[in-house]
């Protein structure tokens, strides 16, 4: 995937105007009045070169993020395979759309989020399928190999969490099976921490019951 995105860099990127200063400027203003922490200086830089197509850029950015977005992905996607196939068109998609990038007091990785949703949102609703390979509790399927008892366990709690709404889901994906905080969950989500939490409890409320 490095070499893919080295490689289409220049053919994406080439005519994007340089107007990412100015932009973050105002984001910042608009982050200091609301409240909202504005992106990181280091972020920005990234984002600044990014967007001027720079290659080394890109890979920093999906050396950074590109483990979180897989889990994310792995979790909601029923193969190893897809999953893969599918966070490297987030990256993809991203580079395509790097020039309409905002900064809105929220890091990077909530916009590549947003993309990341969308993608596999699309990817259920085009009704593909692969066979079901590992459970979401297990991503690489390791703990349940040869132990039909615990991969139908975990196919339940697939089918559990696919049944939250939305909102849960997110939540219980990011904060259990990508393993990001309650406060990280909140900045990726737009949430307040006591939204995420209370987001979190009725969740995991709804699971006991259907896994009872």
């Amino acid at each position: 995937i490095t070499h893919l995105v080295r490689s289409q860099v220049a053919a994406v990127l080439g005519n994007v105007l340089v107007v990412f200063p100015a932009v973050l400027a105002l984001a910042t203003l608009i982050a200091l009045a609301t409240g909202g922490p504005a992106i990181s200086a280091k972020e920005a830089e990234h984002v600044r070169r990014a967007r001027s197509g720079d290659e080394d850029a890109w890979v920093t950015i999906y050396e950074a993020h590109y483990p979180t977005l897989y889990r994310y992905v792995r979790a909601r996607v029923d193969d190893r395979e897809t999953a893969e196939d599918l966070t490297a068109t987030v990256f993809l998609q991203a580079l395509k759309s790097i020039g309409g990038y905002r900064d809105r007091g929220r890091p990077l990785l909530a916009w590549l989020y947003t993309i990341a949703r969308n993608t596999v949102n699309y990817h259920h609703r085009s009704g593909y399928r692969r066979p079901v390979e590992a459970p979401l509790a297990d991503p690489e399927g390791a703990a349940s190999a040869g132990d039909p008892e615990a991969a139908a366990a975990r196919l339940d709690v697939r089918r559990a969490v696919a049944a939250l709404s939305k909102d849960q889901r997110e939540v219980m994906i990011l904060r259990y099976f990508v393993g990001l905080t309650t406060p990280e969950v909140s900045r990726l989500l737009g949430k307040h921490e006591r939204a995420v939490y209370s987001l979190k409890t009725r969740a995991i409320k709804a699971l006991r019951k259907r896994l009872a």
